[in-house]
């Protein structure tokens, strides 16, 4: 096996002799290369810088006209207001417009003129966004006119507006052409050139897509403008009269379609190569000769250092991290390494004997000590994970310890009440046995009850009709009553006709008298006659008085009579609804005591089923109380177990 000292040694010499060889080949296109990549790599930042600055003083113009397109006094003057005039001129001043003022919406401007025909006008009009004209002459320079709509509750109210001199892009571009033969320039959304170093480019409006339509000679060119408009950033390549170009581009961002370019004459960048090529092969003789004694040494100088840190590097896979690393004196990379070697082997102790210390305390049970040790880099991983373990261990066993006691408390209670809830429940069968028992009884008692009120409602029926038979037989005795009622009053007529005839009689016996006075001896007969039919009178009319007295008498106790038959009918028709609302009531207690049984029935059986459940209830408790006992006793013994541990 060669030693590294020999292979340094070989390695370096062959590498500068087929070095000397292959450079001589190479570097001509190494150079051209580089210079090629150099000039893209500093075109790409070069080009977005350009673009940042001009988009950057665009960006003060448009916020300048915002700003003021937001202000209450262009909202609400009107374009030649008097008081617009100095607020026009103040923002011109201050920010490098050339003038400014205020569109209405009917196209009139601050100058009197009426631009509601312009493209610029009806596009910021139609859009309600800012927008930028097409370069413009003026009268004596080019100009860009700057537009930005005022908006009052969503509503196009009119345009600010702003002039700025074109010829501030072609001052910018100035300074960003790369050598001699390099040119930067701007284009717009149309490709025309906006910003030259050649103010007549500009003036004449360049622009290389429509040239490239007449002339094919310029289609590169025009394929790289192309891709400009589209607001592409990258790199092109074209031959503009004869010297190859590269161009970087970039779009300019903001309420301008702009994009600006900067292009590099591949011809001038690469004029030294051909000096480059001849100094750099003269460097390769010089170092072959200085490289074998250099090599020597070098050779030594490393291989040795590394062979001892190999040496250490050895004890170290096999985990020996007393024995202290090899020293160098050499200030090179060997000492570097070497001390390198030794704080690796240092942290790694530290580290491995700081997690050795935490495991074993941590194995012990002790948690009271907290980890503070800061490692370094990869070994974060490892002090991020010890420090996890620890805390989720402490708090993992905290949790356990807090849980064992509310478990072994919950425990007790549950292993208590489900004995309380056995003893309960073994009382509970009992009452429910002892309820069903008297329920059957009641149920029996019940269908007892039922068939005497059945029976009883018979015999208030059979009552119901005699009393219905004694209620028709007292009507036939009130019609008697009435009857007899009348017909005393026929008789008390019939007396009446009789002592009104012995009255008349009366009369006519006294007159018969009071003749037979006067008649003398004559009428001595009908005298006698007379009295004796006034005696006659007399007594037809006292037996008249007596047989009427008799008869009123016999009225007055009919009536009477009546007045009691009407008093029992009366009363007979109270006890009569009486019976049959007690027959109703009867028949109702029937069907109640019916149903009442029907319902015992299904209480009856609704106890059964919850002695069913008291019993399998019983039963469950009973097996609920052992559980809760064996829990109780594991939560006691698991509580025992993790006190062991020391936790804050």
């Amino acid at each position: 096996m060669k030693s590294i000292k020999s292979k340094i040694q070989i390695s370096m010499l062959s590498v500068v002799i087929v070095g000397s060889i292959l450079i001589g080949v190479i570097t001509a296109l190494l150079n051209a290369s580089g210079i090629d990549d150099l000039m893209t790599k500093t075109l790409g930042p070069a080009t977005q810088m350009a673009a940042d600055a001009v988009e950057w003083r665009m960006d003060k113009y448009w916020t300048a006209l915002e700003e003021a397109a937001a202000s209450d006094i262009f909202r609400e003057s009107a374009p030649d207001a008097q008081k617009l005039v100095s607020v026009r001129n103040d923002i011109a001043e201050r920010n490098g417009f050339l003038y400014t003022g205020k569109i209405d919406t009917n196209g009139l401007s601050s100058t009197g003129d009426n631009y509601s025909e312009e493209d610029y006008f009806k596009q910021c009009k139609e859009t309600m966004k800012p927008y930028i004209s097409d370069i413009m002459n003026d009268g004596s320079r080019m100009v860009f006119l700057l537009e930005v709509p005022i908006i009052t509750n969503g509503r196009f109210d009119g345009i600010v507006y702003g002039s700025i001199n074109a010829d501030f892009l072609s001052e910018i571009v100035v300074n960003l052409a790369m050598g001699n033969d390099g040119v930067a320039y701007v284009l717009d959304n149309n490709g025309n050139v906006i910003g030259h170093r050649d103010r007549s480019i500009v003036e004449e409006g360049s622009n290389m897509i429509k040239a490239a339509e007449e002339n094919p000679d310029m289609a590169d060119v025009a394929a790289v403008n192309q891709s400009m408009i589209q607001r592409e950033t990258g790199f092109g390549t074209y031959n503009f009269y004869g010297d190859n170009k590269l161009v970087g581009f970039a779009p300019i961002d903001g309420n301008q379609e702009w994009s600006i370019a900067i292009e590099v004459s591949q011809r001038e960048f690469k004029s030294t190569l051909d000096r480059s090529i001849l100094l750099t092969l003269l460097v390769i003789v010089l170092v072959v000769i200085a490289t074998f004694p250099v090599a020597v040494k070098v050779g030594k100088s490393i291989s040795n250092p590394i062979r001892n840190c190999v040496i250490r590097l050895e004890k170290l896979a096999d985990g020996d991290l007393q024995t202290p690393t090899p020293i160098v004196k050499s200030r090179d990379e060997t000492a570097e390494l070497t001390k390198a070697l030794d704080s690796t082997i240092l942290r790694l102790n530290d580290v491995v004997q700081d997690v050795s210390h935490h495991l074993g305390k941590m194995g012990e049970g002790d948690f009271h000590e907290e980890i503070t040790r800061t490692y370094w880099g990869d070994f974060i991983v490892i002090e991020k994970s010890i420090k996890a373990i620890h805390s989720s261990l402490r708090d993992t066993l905290l949790q356990i310890s807090q849980s064992a006691e509310t478990v072994s408390t919950s425990a007790v209670q549950v292993s208590n009440g489900a004995q309380s809830l056995s003893q309960g429940a073994t009382e509970q069968a009992s009452a429910v046995q002892e309820l069903s028992s008297t329920v059957s009884g009641i149920a029996d008692n019940a269908k007892q009850t039922a068939e005497a009120a059945a029976e009883a409602g018979e015999f208030v029926n059979q009552a119901d009709a005699q009393l219905r038979s004694s209620v028709d037989y007292v009507k036939e005795l009130n019609n008697a009553m009435e009857k007899i009622s009348n017909s005393s009053t026929e008789i008390g007529k019939i007396i009446d006709a009789i002592e009104n005839i012995a009255f008349q009689t009366n009369i006519l016996a006294l007159n018969a008298a009071v003749e037979a006075a006067r008649a003398g001896s004559a009428g001595k007969g009908f005298a006698v006659v007379s009295d004796e039919v006034r005696n006659l009178a007399s007594k037809s009319d006292e037996a008249a008085k007596a047989t009427k007295e008799l008869i009123e008498s016999s009225i007055a106790a009919v009536i009477e009579g009546g007045q009691v038959v009407d008093q029992v009918t009366e009363s007979l028709d109270k006890t009569n609804s009486i019976a049959e609302n007690v027959t109703i009531k009867m028949n109702a207690v029937v069907e109640a005591i019916e149903s009442q049984t029907t319902a015992i029935s299904q209480v009856t059986e609704g106890i059964e089923q919850i002695s069913i459940v008291v019993q399998n209830t019983s039963t469950t408790s009973v097996e609920s109380a052992a559980t809760s006992q064996n829990l109780s006793d594991q939560s006691l013994l698991m509580n025992n177990l993790v006190r062991k541990f020391r936790l804050k």
